[in-house]
């Protein structure tokens, strides 16, 4: 009974052991962590394009689904929320509707889809909304956007990369990562075209 006790006592772990595996833990901790958040960060930049770039694309094919050269839904738009597109922005049955993502129950007139942006990212300004023809392509106006459409995408608290939705003159939607610049004035390449800006 008394060398079964020695044998258990014994195969525990002393103090400084459990000391010196905390301390391993800790240093691998403070060399992980920053790593973790930069991808955490990058991750949410990515998801909060894509959502910008979902609706792009599901407002071009509602437009080639609804829309005709004369008579039915003439155009379909893609507008940003009474906020601007940092609050969100709505997929509308005509050109000259606003939305607004935030009021749940009633987001305007005309809306089809009302999509609220990420938390804490911040979408450059779009004043004139994006209006899809029948075809699928950009309509141009006065009223309406020019293609290209550029639209920054960007954390302005957080050292993630910067994200540049392009969308074309046939509608649709491209995304560029920064590739230079800083956290304030990132740049991208376009082509052939390096160290440009997101306008």
């Amino acid at each position: 009974m008394v060398n079964s006790m020695r044998k258990f006592a014994q195969s525990g772990f002393s103090l400084i052991e459990v000391m010196i595996t905390l301390g391993i833990i800790g240093i691998a901790m403070t060399i992980a962590i920053p790593s973790i958040q930069a991808l955490l960060n990058n991750q949410k930049m990515k998801s909060a394009a894509f959502d910008l770039v979902t609706t792009v694309m599901q407002a071009r094919s509602e437009a080639t689904k609804w829309g005709a050269p004369s008579g039915g839904i003439p155009e379909i738009s893609l507008v940003a929320s009474a906020g601007g597109l940092s609050d969100g922005w709505c997929v509308t049955f005509t050109s000259a509707s606003t939305c607004d993502v935030l009021d749940d129950a009633n987001p305007g007139p005309d809306v089809m889809l009302a999509n609220k942006a990420t938390p804490k990212i911040t979408y450059s300004a779009l004043p004139k909304p994006i209006v899809f023809g029948h075809s699928g392509r950009l309509l141009s106006g006065a009223g309406f956007a020019a293609a290209p459409v550029r639209i920054l995408v960007q954390d302005p608290e957080e050292a993630a990369t910067a994200r540049c939705v392009v969308i074309d003159s046939n509608g649709n939607p491209r995304t560029f990562v920064q590739s230079g610049g800083s956290l304030a004035s990132p740049r991208f390449t376009f082509g052939a075209s390096t160290n440009q800006e997101c306008k």
